[in-house]
């Protein structure tokens, strides 16, 4: 691992945690998900002043047709320099983002509508199986303790699994050789 990896992914994994909340962690996801889109798709256009000034520029700010990330997300995705499992991932988080900013409920990562979405997500190899309570006489301590611990347990599977999503996609290069022999 390269140090501007090394950075990269410390910056991810702050960004990421610096949220308490599921929403906190999929806004600060989309927002760095963005950056790395942008970055892959100015890559892909010609790098003179005049180019990015009269040509890109309009193309990717206010009603262009590629200012929305979805876009972006198509043609980057088109163009060979994201994988098929990438793109579904970067929808996916696209879609439960917009979700999340139009339901009100505050949710947990533990609830069936965050495990559900983010079960689905390539970059994610599976949750750690819930807690069992063995004796029915536990306290209620207890049981607020490991649910507490799952929840835990759960956020930081997102989080490491999205830090290395989003540095993957983040160190890719438009039109490399390996791209190009595919």
């Amino acid at each position: 691992m390269t140090e501007n990896t090394q950075l990269l992914e410390t910056r991810v994994l702050e960004c990421l945690n610096a949220g308490a909340t599921v929403r906190d962690l999929v806004a600060a996801a989309i927002e760095l998900l963005t950056e790395a889109i942008n970055i892959l798709v100015l890559q892909v256009f010609r790098k003179d002043d005049y180019a990015v000034k009269y040509a890109v520029g309009p193309l990717l700010v206010g009603a262009g047709p590629l200012a929305e990330l979805s876009v972006r997300l198509k043609l980057v995705y088109a163009l060979g320099v994201i994988s098929r499992q990438e793109y579904e991932d970067a929808e996916l988080l696209l879609a439960l983002h917009e979700e999340l900013q139009t339901n009100p409920n505050e949710y947990h990562f533990t609830d069936d509508e965050i495990l559900g979405p983010l079960g689905e997500l390539h970059c994610l190899s599976g949750f750690p199986a819930p807690p069992t309570m063995l004796d029915p006489a536990a306290s209620e301590d207890l049981v607020l303790m490991q649910k507490q611990r799952y929840q835990q347990i759960v956020r930081s599977t997102v989080v490491l699994s999205t830090t290395e999503y989003l540095v993957r996609i983040s160190a890719k290069k438009a039109f490399t050789d390996d791209l190009l022999l595919k």
